[in-house]
C-alpha cells in the first residue's frame, strides 16, 4: 500500500490547533480518572470529529511505519524530543497510527491522550504553522 499524503490547508490545521488548550488543561489534571471523565465530554468528541473532517488523517501502511519508527510503538515511551523535531507528514502519520490502532486496541487513543502525546503533537503543529506564517 502506497502512502498518500494529501495536501491540507492552513485553515484545516488551525481547526485542530484550537483544541490545544483543552489538551493542555487535561494534561494539568492530576488524576487519570478526571482525565478519563474529560475525555467523555463534548470537547473531546468535537476534536475527534474535526480530526476526521479536516483530512489530517491519511491513508498509508501505518503498521509498517510504526515498525520502522519503534519509538512511537509503545505509548509509554517519552516521544517529546522526536515529536518536537517532526515535520507535518510525520505528525499526520503518528496521529493516524493512533486513531487506526485504537480500532484494534480499544483504549489506545485514550492512552496517548492521557500520556500527553496528543498535546505534544498539537504543540508541534502550532509551531510548524507559526514558522510557515513567518516565512
Amino acid at each position: 500500500m502506497m502512502s498518500q499524503i494529501s495536501e491540507i490547508k492552513f485553515e484545516e490545521l488551525n481547526k485542530l490547533v484550537k483544541f490545544l488548550s483543552f489538551f493542555q488543561k487535561l494534561d494539568a489534571t492530576i488524576s487519570n480518572e478526571e482525565k478519563k471523565y474529560m475525555l467523555e465530554g463534548e470537547e473531546f468528541r468535537a476534536f475527534h470529529k474535526e480530526l476526521c473532517n479536516t483530512d489530517f488523517l491519511i491513508v498509508f501502511d501505518w503498521k509498517s511505519w510504526l515498525n520502522e519508527n519503534e519509538i512511537y510503538k509503545n505509548i509509554a515511551n517519552d516521544i517529546e524530543e522526536h515529536v518536537m523535531k517532526a515535520n507535518l507528514d510525520t505528525l499526520r502519520k503518528l496521529m493516524t497510527s493512533y486513531i487506526r490502532g485504537d480500532r484494534f486496541n480499544e483504549g489506545l487513543f485514550e492512552g496517548v491522550i492521557i500520556n500527553g502525546h496528543v498535546t505534544k503533537i498539537l504543540t508541534r503543529l502550532r509551531e510548524l504553522m507559526a514558522n510557515c506564517n513567518n516565512n
